[in-house]
């Protein structure tokens, strides 16, 4: 298993050419590798598209760059999933370098029901073995409990490469991280300005002002140093620059005040529910 790197840049909510044109320039330029796209996000041929003029531009290959996408909630099931990661693959030169199940229920059924459980270890099946065919590099999942990881790790031969939750220093995910880790499972980080919550917060804005950079760039910070991936998502290039700056390391003081921020308050959606 390959080692990701430690930042990447997130699409959710990015629709159009003009804006994920933008955005993934100044990405690259940034010498940001890592593309977090995703079934749902309805965005990925345009992504395609963007890479095919930019990575030439960039003196770039496709090689050269990681597309995390995820099977949507729809797409749940041997047969669906592996349609969709076909036409995922065939969007981005016939693989993906990370593919994870979004979310632990299946659309339109009732978090109740026992088919979630069903049928997203059918799809974890299917990506294993998508995974053997070549069409994808890494497998994982994301918006996974303790109690949804700990089902598949028992059931499963296969323990997955990555898990994407939200992580901030509001909800730092201290049940299901941990297990992550002791099976050597890669932790990627989405939401890490809470929404935008944190980035007033008054002891971000202290420790940012003492650095000189901005409160996002402060956060993706601490969560590089916590040794999780962060995917920041902006719609403006421009604030590519600001929130990834080289050379900017926090003490362990600051770190630890950010890190004792962690309240278990998620902003993002909570699967807790689901069976």
């Amino acid at each position: 298993m390959s080692l990701l790197p430690s930042f990447g840049i997130g699409t959710f909510q990015l629709k159009t050419r003009e804006q994920l044109y933008s955005v993934l320039d100044a990405a690259l330029s940034k010498g940001i590798r890592l593309i977090d796209t995703a079934e749902c996000y309805k965005n990925e041929k345009i992504i395609g598209e963007c890479l095919t003029d930019l990575l030439p531009q960039h003196r770039l290959t496709r090689s050269d760059v990681i597309i995390v996408s995820k099977v949507s909630p729809s797409s749940q099931g041997r047969e669906k999933c592996r349609a969709a990661v076909k036409r995922s693959a065939g969007i981005f030169d016939g693989y993906v370098d990370v593919m994870l199940i979004h979310w632990p229920g299946v659309a339109k059924v009732k978090h109740g029901d026992p088919q979630n459980f069903v049928l997203r270890n059918e799809t974890w099946s299917e990506l294993v073995q998508l995974k053997r065919e070549g069409l994808i590099r890494m497998i994982g999942v994301s918006n996974y409990t303790q109690r949804h990881l700990e089902e598949l790790i028992k059931h499963s031969s296969t323990i997955p490469d990555v898990l994407q939750n939200e992580f901030h220093p509001r909800y730092q995910d201290l049940d299901t991280i941990p297990l992550a880790r002791l099976h050597h499972i890669q932790v990627m980080g989405y939401s890490p300005f809470a929404q935008g919550v944190l980035l007033h917060d008054e002891t971000l804005v202290n420790i940012a002002g003492r650095y000189g950079v901005s409160s996002a760039a402060v956060l993706v910070q601490w969560c590089a140093q916590r040794g999780v991936v962060c995917i920041p998502r902006t719609s403006r290039a421009n604030r590519v620059g600001e929130n990834f700056v080289d050379g900017l390391v926090l003490s362990d003081s600051d770190m630890e005040l950010l890190s004792a921020m962690e309240c278990g308050r998620k902003v993002c959606w909570d699967p807790s529910s689901i069976l």
